[in-house]
């Protein structure tokens, strides 16, 4: 599964007047701001004009600008101003006012916008690829850091966008639209937020449009004639998402929501609108997965920003009320798949010095940040609702919600929240989460069972590895009967239990159903393409069946985080080599004792592979398989088979997006199989 990520846009907070505070020293209050762009696709220029207006009393401020742009002009209240524009910094002292005199401060500019585009999706850890302004003939992306626009001290009251483009370019920001034309050759729109949150993003290409309302919401698609058959599927979509969100949090905070095509792979949600790249928006899968995590972005992470002092919560919890909370609403069992997944990859990624609490993640920088900032933050909110209900938590996130509208949140405002919402203080639950690394580390011992007159007794103790956690530790017992459940409180070394059972007891579990944040053990862990990517000792091993270049297989392990791994051919293996590394093969070693033993449905040929009765043997055919391996424990072993280099180039970068899997089948230009293997 492709994991598609929101780019939070760093955003300055709004600022309000401190009346005891000298003019001078107070931080600028921005009234209004209006923007006029101008797009030269062929040339890769924006025309620019903005006009802000200061409130009265205003003297020193500074706008941000992309350091490359040329300044053609500043004036202040309609008449030429001085200014200084270095590194990107646009300094003016501005002119003493009299009384409530507002200030108008216009500049127009333009630049020059060409940030390389990536030849292809890849599994960069950076979101952007390194795209922040790009203004071409397939299309136009400009984000806030691209320095699009004068970025001022402090957020408008109000602000306002309009964007002239080539006949047929249509472009989109946040906000309402309020005006769409095309006349003399140009297309025009506007566009207007009432109450502005963050940074702007602007799209443009050459889209088709499609449009309609839900509960007073304008929903748009954005997409490229190609795609355009898809837009009413988005659109219904959108709408459900909408109608059980806005159940769960409170009114969809924005003026409209669009789902926008990019013309290269991005997966962002932005102040009302998701920007999704055409290679994704295709993918069948993608308007029940990474789409309605974007949605849920518009109320936490956008309308409810972020406050980084104390740690980024929002990937955490979005990924607990779109990726995670809709499977659980389709099935127990799929809830239960997905928790420990969640447990799996962070035991497969992030290793004891990629580790880092709660409260420092920022943002995903590579697999093992994305672990803990995502996958235990989700992991973390859902122990939260287990301990305080489901009316509780819910309750808590619409106070939070309707108090920090617009403004920031941080952890400290959920727990405050929590804490209420259930009566209860959750201050020392929500800290030992919150500010340590890792998490607990239990196992069974001395179980024993015997016995007891008509039924039986089992009793034994679950040992706690330190630094201990306050644990309610789930614990199954299975039996020819009824299973038994018991909740174990935990927190220091050994904690001994029992159970009594009038049927005989056949095995015993801990959290069988994943419902807690835990270090899993090694046999807990099944062998996924995860484990390459997380392997800290992997060697890849060129066979003589390898039909992929070097080149290609070298970009199979870029793709997988591993492009500094040792490349060596099968006759360099040797003894102490096997022993003390994992191993990456591109075909099938000489030695087939090197390979663990295959999945009893899955079969290696000389001409190619075969899963359960279907014989693979095309040239666009790719098996990828990863195998535990017998001895050393703990190591793995993983077979990149492409049936030529065309398949090899075709679908190499491909497996690193289905990290949760074991083995995948490619043919015919598309995913054929994943499975995980037990």
């Amino acid at each position: 599964m492709i994991r598609l990520v929101l780019l939070l846009m760093f955003v300055l907070p709004l600022s309000c007047p401190a009346s005891a505070a000298s003019p001078d020293l107070q931080e600028a209050i921005v009234l209004f701001q209006e923007i006029e762009a101008t797009l030269k696709p062929s040339e890769h220029l924006l025309l620019g004009a903005s006009t802000i207006t200061f409130a009265a009393g205003t003297r020193r401020v500074s706008l941000k600008l992309s350091p490359a742009v040329q300044i053609d002009s500043v004036t202040v209240s309609g008449s030429k101003f001085p200014f200084s524009f270095s590194a990107g910094d646009l300094s003016l002292d501005l002119p003493k006012t009299a009384g409530q005199e507002t200030i108008p401060v216009t500049v127009t500019y333009r630049g020059i916008f060409n940030d390389p585009l990536p030849l292809r999706g890849g599994s960069s850890e950076d979101p952007t690829y390194g795209v922040h302004g790009a203004i071409t003939t397939q299309g136009t992306f400009l984000d806030d850091s691209a320095g699009w626009y004068p970025l001022p001290p402090s957020l408008p009251l109000k602000r306002s966008v309009r964007v002239s483009a080539p006949t047929g370019t249509e472009a989109i920001t946040a906000g309402r639209r309020v005006t769409r034309s095309t006349k003399d050759a140009v297309t025009s729109s506007f566009w207007e937020e009432q109450r502005p949150v963050g940074g702007l993003t602007l799209c443009a290409g050459q889209y088709l449009i499609e449009e309609r309302r839900e509960a007073g919401v304008a929903l748009y698609s954005y997409f490229y004639p190609e795609n355009a058959s898809l837009s009413s599927r988005y659109l219904d979509a959108a709408a459900g998402y909408l109608r059980i969100y806005s159940d769960l949090f409170g009114p969809y905070p924005f003026e409209k929501f669009a789902v926008v095509e990019n013309f290269f792979p991005t997966g962002y949600g932005f102040p009302s609108f998701t920007l999704l790249g055409s290679t994704i928006i295709r993918l069948p899968f993608i308007i029940d997965t990474s789409f309605p995590h974007e949605i849920v972005h518009s109320w936490w992470g956008n309308a409810v920003e972020v406050d980084q002092s104390e740690g980024n919560w929002a990937e955490g919890l979005t990924t607990y009320l779109a990726d995670y909370l809709l499977k659980e609403r389709r099935s127990t069992a799929e809830g239960r798949e997905y928790r420990l997944q969640l447990l799996s990859d962070f035991a497969t990624l992030v290793t004891p010095d990629a580790d880092f609490p709660l409260t420092a993640f920022i943002s995903r920088v590579d697999p093992a940040s994305r672990a803990v900032g995502y996958g235990k933050s989700a992991m973390l909110f859902h122990m939260i609702r287990g301990e305080i209900g489901d009316r509780a938590f819910f309750a808590a996130l619409r106070d939070i919600y309707r108090e920090r509208l617009y403004r920031s949140a941080a952890w400290s405002d959920f727990t405050r929240a929590f804490s209420r919402s259930s009566g209860r203080d959750l201050s020392p639950f929500m800290k030992q989460w919150l500010t340590r690394p890792g998490g607990p580390r239990v196992v069974l011992s001395d179980v024993t069972h015997r016995r007891d007159g008509a039924g039986w007794t089992v009793s034994g103790s679950v040992v706690q590895t330190a630094p201990f956690y306050e644990l309610l530790l789930p614990l199954r017992l299975e039996t020819g009967g009824a299973s038994i459940r018991k909740i174990l409180p935990v927190s220091r070394v050994l904690t001994e239990f029992s159970f009594l059972t009038p049927a005989e007891p056949r095995k015993l579990l801990i959290d069988p159903d994943a419902e807690l944040f835990r270090l899993l053990s090694a046999g807990e862990i099944p062998a996924t393409v995860n484990s390459i990517k997380g392997s800290k000792l992997l060697l890849a091993v060129v066979t003589g069946d390898c039909r992929a270049r070097d080149v290609t297989f070298r970009r199979l392990l870029d793709s997988l985080g591993k492009g500094g791994t040792t490349v060596i051919r099968e006759d360099e293996l040797d003894a102490e080599l096997l022993r003390t590394h994992d191993l990456l093969f591109c075909g099938i070693p000489k030695q087939r004792a090197l390979l663990p033993q295959l999945p009893a449905d899955i079969t290696l040929r000389a001409a190619g592979f075969s899963l359960r009765e279907d014989v693979v043997s095309a040239p666009d055919g790719l098996l990828f398989l990863v195998l535990l391996r017998p001895a050393p424990a703990g190591r793995v072993a993983a077979l990149f088979r492409p049936l030529s280099e065309t398949a090899a180039e075709q679908y190499a970068a491909k497996i690193t997006h289905y990290g949760k899997y074991g083995s995948l089948v490619f043919t015919g230009g598309t995913i054929r199989h994943k499975g995980t293997i037990p």
